[in-house]
C-alpha cells in the first residue's frame, strides 16, 4: 500500500469515528433534564440545527436532530428567534464542565416540537 492511500484511508477512519461520536448518543447522560432559558442564537444548518440558550447557570448549546428530522417535527427557520423563551428537554453531556444537551423536545412560547418523540421520558 502506498503512503498516499494509507493516509487517505486513515483520514476517512478518523473522520468517521469523530462523526459517529458527535452524532450518536454515547456522549450524553441517560437521564433527561429540562433547561429553561432565553434563546441567544439559532442555527438551522447541517449537520444538525443548534440553539445557544442562556440558562440560569450560563449559555448552553442545545443540539436538535438532523435538519430533515427537525423540520418534520415542525421546527423550521423562523419558529424561534433570539430573545424567545424556551424549555428544552433532553440529555446533557456526560462532561459536567460542558453546557451541552441533545434535545428530544423543545417548547418555544406555547408551541411544542417533539424532535425525538420516541426518546421523551416522563414529560
Amino acid at each position: 500500500m502506498n503512503r498516499r492511500a494509507f493516509l487517505g484511508g486513515l483520514a476517512v477512519l478518523l473522520g468517521a469515528g469523530r462523526a459517529q461520536a458527535h452524532h450518536g448518543w454515547s456522549w450524553a447522560e441517560a437521564e433527561q433534564m429540562e433547561l429553561t432559558g432565553t434563546i441567544r442564537e439559532v442555527s438551522i444548518a447541517p449537520p444538525h440545527p443548534t440553539l445557544r440558550v442562556e440558562g440560569p447557570d450560563g449559555v448552553w448549546t442545545v443540539e436538535l436532530g438532523n435538519p430533515s428530522q427537525t423540520s418534520r417535527a415542525g421546527f423550521v427557520e423562523g419558529v424561534a428567534r433570539p430573545g424567545d423563551r424556551i424549555v428544552a428537554r433532553g440529555n446533557r453531556s456526560q462532561n459536567q464542565n460542558e453546557r451541552r444537551m441533545k434535545a428530544v423536545q423543545v417548547t418555544v412560547g406555547d408551541r411544542r416540537y417533539d424532535i425525538y418523540p420516541e426518546r421523551i421520558q416522563g414529560g
